[in-house]
C-alpha cells in the first residue's frame, strides 16, 4: 500500500477492532489513540481534550493482528518488533452528523516494551489544526495584537509553551493571515503535520543529518519572504532564523519556554547575543490550552475550592465560578473542547534597551506587566470570570 492510498473504514471486513478504535476516537474527538499491551489483555485510551480516557479493552490474542495491520498500512516492517518505528497512513470514514466522507490523517509511532509493541497513533484532522485566529485567540485586544505581528515584513514572532499547549496551530493560524499570493513562504518542520498547495514545506531528517540547523543553512538560498520553522532547538537553528529575520524575513517559530519572558531567557541560555535577541524579536506569544466547560452541563460552582482561590489570589472578588456537572454531551467529564489561553508580548524600543543593558529577566517582566502586559494568570482568570473553564482547570493547567 503507497503511502497516499486511503484506507476506508467502513470496507475494513474481518478487523473490527481496529475499525472500532478509528471510527471511535474520530467520533469522539480525540487528538491520539494509545494502544498498551498489558501482562494479560491490552488497553486502549483515546487523548480527549488533552487527557487520556480509556475506551476499551481487548484480548492479548489479538495484539498481534491489530499491531500488523497498523504496519501495513504505514509502510513499516512487520517483522521488526524489537526497535521503534515511525509511520503514517489516512482512513476515510463518514462523518456521524454530516453523512459527508471525510479524511483523517494518523501519524503512527511503534515503540517495543517488556509485554510488547505499543503504539500511538495521532489523528491529524485537517479542519481542526486549521482555524482561524479569531478562533483561536477570544479576547479582541490580545487578537489585534498577534495579528499586527503577522502584518510585519520582517521579524521573528515565537509561539511559546509545553508540548502540546497548541503552538503549531497558533503559527499555522498566523501563516492563513499572510498573503500568500505575494510572498514566498517556506516552512521547515518534524514532521509536517498539514499541508497546504502554496507553500513550499521540507520536513528535516535528523536520521540522514537533515536537521533544522541544516536546512536553515539553505532555506535562504530559495528567497524566501516568510519562514516557518516547527521548533527552535539548538543554538545553530536559532543563530540562522535570528540572522533570518535581521536580513528582512518574517520568521514564525515555536520554543519550549513557560513564559514570554521565558523565551527571551531561553535566547541568552543558548548564547545568542543580547543584541541580536532584542533587534530580530518582534513579539512573542506564550499560550495553554484549557478544557472548556461543556455548555450542555454547565452549572454554578458553589463550592469551589478554598486552597485553589488562594493560590490564584481570588479572595474578596465578586467570580461567579462555573464548572460541568457531567452529561452525555461531555462524557460524563463535565468539559468538551480546549480553549487557548495566551499571554501576548510586543517588543517595543524600551524594553530592547533593557535586554541589550543586560536587565534582569524580573526587571524585564515588571516592565512588560507595567507596559500593559497581561500575563497568562491573568487572562486565564478573565476566562473563569467569563464562564469558560473551572478554576480547577486553571490550576490544573496555568
Amino acid at each position: 500500500m503507497s503511502a497516499d492510498e486511503k484506507i476506508v473504514i467502513n470496507d475494513m471486513a474481518g478487523d473490527s477492532q481496529m475499525n472500532f478504535i478509528i471510527e471511535e476516537a474520530a467520533r469522539r474527538g480525540a487528538s491520539d489513540i494509545h494502544i498498551d499491551p498489558l501482562p494479560d489483555e491490552v488497553l486502549v485510551r483515546f487523548r480527549i481534550d488533552g487527557m487520556l480516557q480509556e475506551a476499551t479493552r481487548f484480548s492479548r490474542d489479538s495484539l498481534d493482528h491489530v499491531i500488523n495491520q497498523i504496519k501495513v498500512l504505514s509502510n513499516l516492517e512487520v517483522g521488526r518488533v524489537r526497535l521503534p518505528e515511525d509511520g503514517h497512513f489516512s482512513a476515510e470514514m463518514t462523518d456521524n452528523e454530516t453523512g459527508a466522507a471525510k479524511t483523517v490523517d494518523l501519524r503512527v509511532s511503534m515503540f517495543p516494551t517488556v509485554n510488547g509493541p505499543a503504539a500511538v497513533m495521532r489523528l491529524l484532522n485537517r479542519s481542526e489544526m486549521l482555524v482561524s485566529l479569531d478562533e483561536i485567540f477570544i479576547d479582541e485586544n490580545l487578537r489585534n495584537q498577534v495579528r499586527s505581528m503577522t502584518l510585519s515584513s520582517y521579524g521573528m514572532v515565537l509561539a511559546a509553551g509545553p508540548t502540546g499547549s497548541g503552538k503549531t496551530t497558533s503559527l499555522y493560524a498566523m501563516l492563513m493571515e499572510t498573503n500568500r499570493k505575494e510572498r514566498t513562504i517556506l516552512t521547515l518542520e518534524d514532521p509536517v503535520e498539514m499541508y497546504f498547495d502554496d507553500m513550499r514545506q521540507s520536513q528535516v531528517h535528523p536520521e540522514i543529518g537533515y536537521t533544522f540547523a541544516k536546512g536553515m543553512k539553505s532555506i535562504l538560498r530559495q528567497d524566501p519572504d516568510v519562514i516557518m520553522i516547527g521548533e527552535i532547538r539548538d543554538r545553530e537553528t536559532a543563530e540562522h532564523a535570528v540572522q533570518a529575520s535581521l536580513t528582512g524575513r518574517l520568521v514564525y517559530s515555536t520554543l519550549h519556554a513557560n513564559t514570554t519572558i521565558g523565551a527571551i531567557a531561553r535566547f541568552i541560555d543558548m548564547d545568542i547575543e543580547r543584541g541580536l535577541i532584542a533587534y530580530a524579536l518582534r513579539g512573542v506569544i506564550s499560550q495553554r490550552l484549557v478544557r472548556r466547560i461543556c455548555q450542555a452541563c454547565s452549572a454554578p460552582d458553589v463550592e469551589p475550592r478554598q486552597e485553589f482561590i488562594e493560590f490564584l489570589g481570588l479572595q474578596g472578588l465578586d467570580i461567579q465560578f462555573r464548572k460541568g456537572t457531567g452529561c452525555a454531551e461531555c462524557g460524563q467529564t463535565g468539559y468538551r473542547g480546549r480553549i487557548c489561553v495566551v499571554e501576548v508580548l510586543i517588543f517595543d524600543d524600551t524594553l530592547r534597551a533593557m535586554i541589550v543593558d543586560k536587565a534582569s529577566m524580573s526587571d524585564l517582566q515588571s516592565y512588560a506587566v507595567k507596559a500593559g502586559m497581561k500575563t497568562l494568570r491573568e487572562n486565564a482568570i478573565a476566562m473563569i470570570s467569563a464562564g469558560y473553564t473551572s478554576i480547577d482547570e486553571v490550576v490544573r493547567v496555568v
